[in-house]
């Protein structure tokens, strides 16, 4: 007995099948990312302290400065200080 797939068996499978697996990708994506939260909104009007002076200003105020690793913020004065200071010497 030999087993032969019909030509329209055939084509029907491979007409379905990159429909089909595109559907299971997009199912398998859905499940993972249903529950994911959204990314939080920029911290608009929030207020840091300075960590020179310790004056607080909102954060559009503030000079972001990087020293080992971490994000130190600066207000425009002390900011312009630590600059004049460090291209003196």
């Amino acid at each position: 007995m030999i087993a032969e797939i019909s030509g329209g068996a055939f084509d029907a499978f491979f007409a379905w099948a990159p429909w089909v697996i595109g559907l299971l990708i997009y199912l398998a994506f859905y499940v993972a990312k249903r529950h994911e939260s959204a990314t939080k909104p920029a911290p608009v009007g929030q207020t840091y302290a300075c960590a020179g002076c310790g004056r607080r200003d909102p954060r559009e105020h503030m000079v972001p400065q990087q020293h080992g690793g971490a994000v130190g913020w600066y207000c425009a004065d002390c900011a312009s200080f630590d600059s004049a200071s460090l291209h003196s010497g």
